[in-house]
């Protein structure tokens, strides 16, 4: 029986999710529609599993896994061998890896945990949003249908001599202690670590048993007053969530309260009659029509919007977010007209053996995951390919390699045979491109020893050995620290430095720290043991930093960034008698990898075709401000924004070197050409010359 309010439920859920996905700043909140699914899907499977219970006194296993793969599936597949293809087709090479890593993941229902990993890992953190990234969601979901019937099962086990009503309380009875524990590791997991809270399973359990434990309740059986009250609340509870929440609130935990409680009010009072009551709305086609799609509207409504750029080449503009919405719909009910339903109340499957749903399950799973391995496999040898010229570059000696096009004392400095050269290619920004060959550039290859371990510092060692060095140096920053790696260990070793590099993204040497309350303590602690791992290692007597600038957006937080700094560079141990800043790099835009591999199909230069206005990629830069600002003789910085920047543009290639691994990360290959002159200026400055 078709519940009126349920696909009106439905309906707000998905209108939330597909809003906040265009026009985010329209619906802040849109995800709880996300939350809605979960609480309507543990109503109704539990529902249905209980009374499978109550009529037979049993619960089949490969009939219920069945019947969801024939509801879930089907169109779940199409969707993603439509990302497969178009990806295949027009998305550019450096997403590759990650795009059908993620479909990969998606076909096998674990995309939550592989987006949850890269949400707290160094590289996956900068990946752009893939086409199937809302399958995190139908993970959780499938996730559950698998575990849900089990847990079910087996409380209905221990009480299997009991009566009716005793299996009914064994089943509540787990519903209830696992809705609580998820719930309190929910709020837990989001304080400690949100961002990978938000996908993994654990902190979504409670949704789901929440609508467990109400499909376990007496029907509703207020008044029609109360109940007409109750699901307006309900509804209310949901908006106000959807339009007063926002990507800064702390998500699932205990915020989640308000939407899935206000979807268990409105399946609670179900559909009164009375002419106040929001039956009368609910019941209008539009909505049930929506409601009825929903499925496959947010499979659709989401690959449209992250693919269309690479088909079409443009930033999305308002009618062309109209027009792709308008296309969500078209192929929302082209799809469960011809695909969803045939497949799951059709002859083909339904009614026959579970085996047979589950071998054409395999096979259409499978068909996804080839295509997938297959377009990797090709990404493989094209990156194999790029790796041997990048190789042959580091030890060709060509003229004008990378920062060389662009010494101020060597201009003009043109090599013909760089003109439309790109080295690494976009596919292989991020890899660290150096090789153990014993070639004479790489004799000491990075972190001799492997990284060393003390307490949360992570401690990269290179250079000449501790012993025999004629400079203790210390680098550290952030991520754009760690980038400076590969060019401080070839003047390590060029200067006999023994070079000690500690880095942790997101923590500042800084006494101004944002984030959540976890991040921030555990930032304070990283810099406790930084400080007093100098403080035990006195022949340090000097130290590189490199920190991201930041957006620079709001003058306010950039003062205190620049405070913040002063005041930690201000407590450094008095072993340390020198400080070199590096002033931050210029950024890259989002699409400019994209824009690098079209240009290299054209044969044009990549460098002025994708160049990034001056204003827009160089941002100020808050410790570089912060060590000008002591005017102490200790403290320099050193600025190479020349080998980047002209007065009007920064240039993304630059004598054939790809400088960003991405939005603003520098490539390996860059920095190894940008080091002689980082050392060159050291000289001039008689720097580190002791």
């Amino acid at each position: 029986m078709i519940r009126p309010e349920i696909q009106a439920l439905r309906a707000i859920a998905v209108v939330t999710v597909v809003v906040f996905h265009y026009w985010p700043d329209l619906i802040t909140g849109g995800y709880v529609g996300v939350d809605v699914f979960f609480a309507i899907s543990g109503f109704l499977i539990t529902a249905h599993l209980v009374r499978e219970v109550d009529r037979t006194a049993k619960v089949s296993l490969p009939g219920f896994w069945a019947r969801r793969a024939r509801r879930i599936l089907p169109a779940a597949l199409l969707v993603l061998l439509f990302c497969s293809v178009v990806t295949y087709i027009w998305v550019p090479l450096n997403l590759w890896q990650q795009f059908f890593t993620e479909i990969r993941a998606s076909a096998l229902y674990v995309e939550n945990w592989n987006l949850a990993s890269q949400a707290v890992d160094y590289l996956g953190a900068e990946n752009r949003p893939s086409p199937v990234q809302h399958y995190w969601s139908l993970s959780v979901e499938e996730q559950f249908y698998i575990v849900w019937p089990v847990l079910i099962l087996l409380a209905m086990t221990l009480a299997r001599r009991g009566s009716e009503l005793l299996r009914r309380r064994s089943i509540a009875v787990m519903l209830i202690v696992l809705t609580l524990a998820s719930l309190i590791y929910s709020v837990v997991a989001t304080a400690n670590d949100p961002a990978a809270a938000f996908f993994i399973t654990p902190t979504r359990v409670w949704e789901f048993g929440a609508g467990g434990i109400l499909a376990l309740a007496a029907a509703s059986s207020g008044r029609e007053a109360l109940r007409a009250a109750v699901s307006w609340l309900g509804i209310a509870a949901i908006l106000i969530a959807a339009f007063f929440y926002s990507t800064k609130t702390p998500f699932p935990g205990a915020a989640a309260l308000l939407p899935i409680l206000g979807t268990l009010a409105v399946i609670w009072a179900g559909a009164p009659k009375l002419r106040w009551a929001p039956l009368g709305w609910m019941k209008l086609r539009p909505l049930q029509w929506v409601g009825d799609n929903s499925y496959s509207i947010y499979l659709w409504h989401w690959p449209l919007l992250i693919l269309a750029p690479f088909v079409l080449l443009e930033a999305l503009t308002t009618p062309i977010k109209l027009a792709l919405l308008a296309s969500t719909l078209i192929l929302a009910g082209l799809t469960k007209r011809f695909v969803e339903d045939p497949l799951r109340s059709g002859p083909v499957l339904a009614g026959k053996r579970p085996r047979r749903t589950f071998i054409v399950a395999l096979a259409a799973t499978a068909l996804v995951v080839v295509a997938g391995i297959g377009a990797i496999a090709v990404l493989k040898q094209r990156q194999s390919e790029d790796r041997r010229t990048t190789a042959r570059l580091l030890t060709s000696g060509a003229p004008c390699l990378g920062a060389a096009a662009r010494d101020p004392d060597n201009q003009p400095c043109i090599n013909p045979a760089l003109r439309l050269s790109v080295s690494p290619s976009p596919a292989t920004a991020r890899e660290l491109v150096t090789p153990h060959d014993g070639t004479e550039a790489n004799r000491s290859p990075l972190c001799q020893g492997g990284l060393k371990i003390i307490g949360l510092l992570e401690v990269c060692s290179f250079g000449a050995p501790a012993a025999g060095a004629t400079r203790q140096i210390a680098a550290i920053g952030d991520s754009h620290a760690r980038r400076w790696r590969p060019g401080l260990s070839l003047l390590a070793l060029e200067r006999d430095w023994r070079v000690s590099s500690i880095v942790r993204r997101g923590c500042p040497l800084s006494d101004f720290l944002t984030g959540s309350a976890t991040e921030i303590r555990d930032c304070r602690r990283w810099q406790s043991q930084l400080e007093a791992w100098l403080e035990g290692n006195p022949n340090i007597d000097t130290l590189f930093i490199a920190q991201s600038a930041g957006t620079g957006r709001r003058p306010e937080s950039f003062d205190a960034r620049v405070r913040g700094y002063e005041q930690r560079l201000r407590r450094l141990p008095k072993t340390i008698e020198e400080v070199i800043v590096l002033r931050d790099n210029p950024r890259a835009a989002g699409n400019t990898l994209d824009c690098v591999e079209r240009a290299i199909a054209a044969a044009e230069p990549a460098g002025p075709a994708c160049a990034i206005p001056r204003a827009v990629a160089l941002k100020p830069d808050p410790l570089a401000v912060a060590a000008t600002n002591l005017r102490q003789s200790k403290f320099n910085v050193i600025d190479l924004t020349e080998f980047y920047c002209g007065e009007r543009v920064c240039l993304p290639v630059v004598g054939g070197v790809l400088i960003h691994s991405d939005r603003h990360h520098q490539t390996e290959l860059w920095n190894r050409t940008l080091a002689p002159f980082l050392l060159r200026e050291l000289d001039r400055r008689k720097l580190l010359d002791g």
